[in-house]
């Protein structure tokens, strides 16, 4: 069958998709990956291409609107954060805020027209693929809504690939309820005002279904999955980081223990140097450990540390795969891609969450599995790092608690092993 990927235009949306597309191709369909070209990651579509897939690119800078194509990842401290506790009670206010604000972001991605009965680039770019190669199957990514347009234009299956916290599924579900109260204020569902034009260009109307995908297909850890009403297929987060070729200095084991610090692909993206993290007090207060740290920096980044520390190694770049088989421990900001890694190869964590999704969820669930500490935030001091990062690497119990979620991720199957699935749902829901 041909199976067409959609993502959301940033490099850490289609590196979770990657094992599967790959499974699937091995099993001799057919696979492409569409995205946004030139927005917000630039880099996207190469990287699609990097990871062996077919790349499809949906409308360039030139067809974009202006507030969209100036959006390519500059440093902005002052980003709005789409994070919210998804297991706070419903009278919380942080998913109405969320919903506010994926409002507005939607509206920004998938504008109207500049004039009536005009193209809206990169749904009508995808439409217009979708017809002309006719995928059997739609795999999209939860924020990527043209992609049920697509696939219901096509008369192609369709489902989700959620790669961490359904909060879309879970704002949706408490709109609903909001809605149904007598003495409720709001009365029409806010996404409607977006997306209910883009459903009628094409005959379509506003569903569950154009929301939620025929069925869902989710990466998470089970403990982190929420309480919702879906058709759902687990499967196992498979770490891809990227590829690139081995460097010299990981030939052979450490002398002394190992530390990861990466910000994560989206951090680096989104934040540049306004990471919050203090990395130059940081670098010094381990100056004198006996480790040796890695710490994964850009040039913006590293300018703005100065000197460091004999024992620290900075690389722009390297796949966590080939480094975290060899360290004692991680920091990192919360990101599903780097969780999943350090899952993967059993390496005790030290979450500095970002809120922009579910990295206090991810942050919580490690703690609470013993497999590493957690650091607020909001009160981030250097000695406080300091004592949590020494901590990790004495104390053997984070290690058994590592083998504890590598040991739950692997109750999940692998991505090989639902394809077979996936052909029949496709067959059924065609």
């Amino acid at each position: 069958m041909r199976v067409l990927f959609t993502i959301f235009p940033a490099t850490a949306h289609l590196y979770p998709v990657v094992p599967l597309a790959w499974a699937l191709q091995s099993a001799g369909h057919e696979v492409v990956v569409a995205s946004h070209a030139g927005v917000v990651d630039p880099g996207v579509i190469a990287n699609i291409g990097a990871a062996g897939l077919t790349a499809v690119p949906l409308g360039s800078p030139e067809e974009l609107p202006e507030a969209l194509s100036k959006n390519t990842g500059d440093s902005k401290p002052n980003r709005p954060s789409l994070a919210f506790d998804a297991f706070e009670p419903e009278e919380s206010e942080g998913w109405r805020t969320a919903r506010a604000i994926l409002t507005g972001m939607f509206r920004m991605h998938y504008p109207e027209p500049a004039e009536p009965g005009g193209r809206r680039p990169v749904l009508d770019n995808l439409v217009d693929f979708a017809r002309a190669w006719q995928p059997d199957l739609v795999l999209w990514d939860p924020l990527m809504f043209p992609a049920p347009v697509a696939a219901r234009v096509c008369g192609a299956a369709h489902a989700r690939l959620v790669w961490g916290t359904d909060n879309i599924a879970l704002i949706h579900e408490r709109t609903k309820r909001e809605l149904a109260r007598p003495d409720a204020e709001l009365t029409e569902h806010p996404w409607v005002s977006w997306y209910g034009p883009i459903l009628e260009q094409y005959g379509l109307e506003f569903t569950d279904e154009m929301l939620l995908g025929q069925w869902t297909l989710d990466l998470t850890q089970s403990r982190m999955r929420l309480p919702l009403d879906l058709t759902h297929v687990p499967v196992r987060r498979v770490p891809y980081t990227g590829a690139a070729a081995l460097p010299a200095w990981l030939h052979h084991q450490p002398e002394r223990p190992r530390v990861v610090l990466t910000l994560g692909v989206s951090r680096r993206k989104l934040f540049g140097k306004y990471s919050g993290f203090p990395m130059r007090e940081f670098f010094e207060s381990v100056s004198a450990l006996d480790i040796e740290v890695v710490a994964t920096l850009n040039s913006e980044q590293l300018a703005a540390v100065g000197t460091v520390p004999d024992n620290v190694r900075t690389v722009e770049y390297v796949p966590l795969n080939q480094v975290l088989p060899t360290s004692s421990a991680v920091i990192h900001h919360g990101g599903g891609g780097t969780f999943s890694a350090a899952v993967n190869f059993q390496v005790p964590q030290l979450v500095v969450p970002l809120p922009m999704w579910d990295e206090m969820v991810t942050a919580r669930y490690v703690e609470e599995m013993g497999a590493g500490l957690v650091a607020d935030p909001e009160s981030l001091d250097v000695a406080g790092l300091h004592k949590q990062l020494v901590r990790l690497l004495q104390d053997p119990s984070f290690s058994l608690g590592a083998r504890r979620l590598y040991d739950e991720m692997l109750a999940a199957p692998a991505p090989k092993d639902i394809v077979p699935l996936l052909e029949r749902l496709t067959a059924e829901r065609r």
